[in-house]
């Protein structure tokens, strides 16, 4: 039994707890000018996780025991809340804040600290896609850090000039600065070469189609097989080959690559590589993956991969799925899978008014009509819908009263002139099992698992020894920053 997607089925706890694990904002603050040397590195497997840093300026409202011998305590404070409570919408926390909703919150992130305790007490070792992702989210701190302190760098050295200029300019201002460290020596004949394959890639146009267009969007230029290890550009931090731009090339997304044409639109991706060298090579020698924002950020992302693992096989893994567990809940719950009654419609929408007419007209005929259906069918067109009075009850209201076998319309729309034959009226009736199996399956595996979560979140609670300081969140209550109001 295939279990339900897990980017579509996000339970309220569970999708709380896997926000609250990242712990910190994606961004990171502004890089300083040097940072700390050490340079550790990255997990191959399940890491020790890093206990909470004690809060120095915020008031504590929860202390947390019951990791490893000798750690500290984890603390919630007043940041972490409101933090949290910004980043959350109901109804995974309360609408407002009231001292009854703000203790039920805190309980979310007491819930949150106690996780983490447990996972970090049963670990488990990493998948590959746990490890990928690890890397990249490390990769993209390190060197958005970089550069954020060579746009920071430029933006100094252009002075006032810098003021009109959005980050993509001045991060091209920061790479064209850069070109001077680099002495390079280009090889003219094939970086017109490569122009002219990249120009000849499709291009997609107004009336392709959606596919069509992923297709051109995707294709990669016809390179001679003699020009993929020759060397586009060198420089002092190595060179350049022109199978290094199509690596580079086939791993952004189609829908961002830009259209390269032209002799200078090769030297800018050569440009760009060579500036993210630059960019690595000043990370490394600055020691920005030590930095305490960057390792902080990663080692809330540890914590939320021990979390997951641990959700999953103490909680959402251990739902069963079978047919005959799949069928009792649907016997259970026999008046959920009910349809209401609905009238089926054949729909068309078209350009003008006397094209409409036209339509009009020929839906008329109840033969015409019929095999327009027919054809809806077998496509499996939108032409034809199922019209609900608890979707559309003006809608539903209108056509039930016209009645099977009339004709609305044309009537102008935000699409066009649209037409309407009235098709059938279907009595509400029970949906088979076999037809509505996948909603079966979605509510059950939500429901239960999310049963499951709030079990396992009692007994993270109940293995931890939890500190609430009731003053201080009363003072939080009572006098709310002004983040918790808006």
């Amino acid at each position: 039994m295939t279990r339900p997607a897990p980017s579509r089925l996000v339970p309220p706890v569970l999708g709380g707890m896997l926000l609250l694990s990242l712990g910190l904002p994606a961004a990171l603050p502004a890089a300083p000018a040097e940072g700390p040397r050490s340079v550790p590195g990255g997990p191959t497997c399940a890491a020790p996780l890093p206990p909470s840093v004690p809060p120095t300026t915020d008031t504590v409202l929860a202390v947390v025991h019951g990791g490893p011998a000798g750690a500290p305590p984890r603390t919630v404070g007043w940041r972490q809340f409101v933090r949290s409570w910004r980043q959350l919408r109901p109804p995974v926390r309360p609408d407002s804040l009231t001292p009854a909703g703000a203790r039920r919150f805190l309980d979310l992130l007491v819930g949150k600290e106690a996780l983490g305790i447990m996972a970090e007490a049963q670990p488990e070792p990493w998948t590959a896609r746990d490890q990928s992702g690890y890397d990249a989210l490390r990769d993209q701190l390190v060197i958005g850090a970089a550069l954020d302190s060579a746009l920071a760098a430029t933006r100094a050295a252009l002075g006032p000039a810098a003021d009109s200029l959005d980050r993509q300019a001045l991060g091209i201002a920061a790479r064209d600065r850069a070109r001077e460290r680099l002495e390079l020596a280009w090889d003219d004949s094939l970086t017109a070469r490569l122009a002219a394959a990249f120009a000849a890639l499709p291009r997609p146009t107004a009336d392709s189609s959606a596919a069509a267009q992923v297709r051109m969007l995707a294709a990669m230029p016809a390179v001679a097989p003699a020009d993929t290890g020759r060397v586009v550009a060198r420089s002092r931090v190595g060179d350049v080959r022109v199978a290094d731009l199509l690596a580079a090339w086939g791993r952004l997304s189609p829908v961002y690559r830009p259209r390269i044409e032209r002799d200078d639109d090769v030297r800018a991706m050569v440009l760009n590589a060579l500036f993210e060298r630059l960019l690595r090579r000043d990370a490394a020698a600055r020691g920005i993956e030590g930095w305490p924002a960057v390792t902080a950020r990663l080692g809330a992302e540890r914590e939320r991969i021990a979390v997951s693992h641990l959700v999953s096989r103490e909680a959402y893994g251990r739902v069963p799925t079978d047919s005959l567990t799949l069928l009792r809940f649907y016997r259970e719950h026999e008046q959920d899978w009910m349809l209401p009654t609905r009238v089926r419609c054949l729909v068309l929408v078209l350009a003008s008014r006397a094209e409409a007419d036209e339509m009009a007209v020929r839906l008329r005929d109840a033969a015409a009509a019929e095999s327009l259906a027919v054809l809806a069918r077998r496509a499996g067109s939108q032409w034809l819908r199922d019209v609900r009075a608890d979707r559309d009850s003006a809608r539903f209201a209108r056509v039930l009263a016209a009645g099977t076998g009339t004709v609305l319309g044309p009537d102008e729309t935000a699409g066009g002139w649209e037409v309407t034959r009235v098709l059938a009226v279907l009595p509400g009736q029970l949906q088979p099992f076999e037809e509505c199996r996948n909603q079966v399956l979605e509510r059950w595996f939500t429901e239960e698992g999310e049963r499951r979560m709030q079990a396992l979140l009692e007994r993270a609670r109940a293995a931890a020894r939890v500190e609430v300081r009731t003053k201080a969140l009363d003072r939080l209550v009572a006098d709310p920053p002004p983040e918790l109001l808006h």
